[in-house]
């Protein structure tokens, strides 16, 4: 694990400030306040818990879809062929183009703790715009 030693440099907007410090540094400033850190990575992950939320909301969705007889077909304006929605059909065919289109990356486990809720708040407004359905994005309290 790298570390990076930081000295407190003062206060800016209202908050405390501190300035990274090499070696040398540390050893020429010695006796002032220091906190040392592991630097485990730039930006926090989606949890496990997203994840799964993701492939429950789509499924969640592929059941109003197919409780509104709302087939592929009509949600797509491709008549050749009837399909109900399955949870991979909602999240091959409309969560991951969102995000892809959003985060340039087709893989949930790439994405950021706050990415989950931007592709749904898109994902969820055009549900909600083009087929009136409603679909709450599930949390672990059952709302």
């Amino acid at each position: 694990m790298a570390k990076l030693v930081m000295t407190y440099i003062g206060m800016k907007d209202g908050m405390r400030a501190y300035a990274a410090m090499d070696a040398e540094d540390e050893a020429l400033i010695g006796d002032q306040t220091n906190i040392v850190c592991e630097m485990v990575g730039s930006k926090a992950k989606a949890t496990t818990l997203q994840k799964r939320s993701v492939y429950k909301y789509c499924d969640l969705l592929a059941n109003k879809f197919n409780d509104g007889g709302l087939d592929m077909a009509a949600v797509f304006a491709v008549k050749e062929v009837s399909v109900d929605w399955t949870t991979t059909a909602v999240k091959e065919s409309i969560w991951r183009p969102v995000q892809k289109v959003m985060f340039n990356s087709e893989s949930l486990t790439k994405l950021e703790k706050p990415d989950i809720d931007k592709v749904y708040r898109v994902v969820s407004k055009q549900m909600s715009e083009s087929f009136r359905i409603d679909q709450p994005f599930p949390s672990r309290y059952g709302d």
